[in-house]
C-alpha cells in the first residue's frame, strides 16, 4: 500500500464515521428515513473503496434493516460473561454478538 492509497483510506475511514454520527443524531430526532441513507451511504463508500469496517463501525448500525443502533431507543445490550461477548439485539429481531 503506497503512501496516496493509505491517505485515501484515512479520509474514507473518517467519512464513514461522519456518516454514521449523521445517522445517529436523525435518529435521536426522529428522522428515520435521513438515518437509513446515512448508514447506505458509509455502507457504500466501504465496499466502493474496499475499505472494511472497523469493529466499532459495524456495531453502530444493524446490518438486516439498516437502521443505526442506538441503546435505549432501539437495542438492547447483554454481556455475556462466559463468552466474554456484548450481544446487541435490534428493534428488528437481528442478535448480533462482539467479542471484547
Amino acid at each position: 500500500m503506497d503512501a496516496k492509497q493509505g491517505s485515501l483510506r484515512e479520509i474514507i475511514y473518517e467519512r464513514i464515521g461522519i456518516l454514521l454520527n449523521h445517522a445517529i443524531a436523525a435518529f435521536r430526532k426522529g428522522d428515520e428515513k435521513h438515518a437509513k441513507r446515512y448508514v447506505f451511504l458509509a455502507r457504500k463508500l466501504s465496499t466502493r473503496y474496499n475499505c472494511r469496517m472497523r469493529r466499532e463501525d459495524r456495531a453502530r448500525f444493524c446490518k438486516s434493516c439498516g437502521m443505526p443502533s442506538v441503546v435505549g431507543r432501539n437495542t438492547k445490550v447483554r454481556l455475556r460473561k462466559r463468552e466474554k461477548a456484548a450481544e446487541y439485539l435490534c428493534s428488528c429481531g437481528v442478535k448480533r454478538s462482539f467479542k471484547y
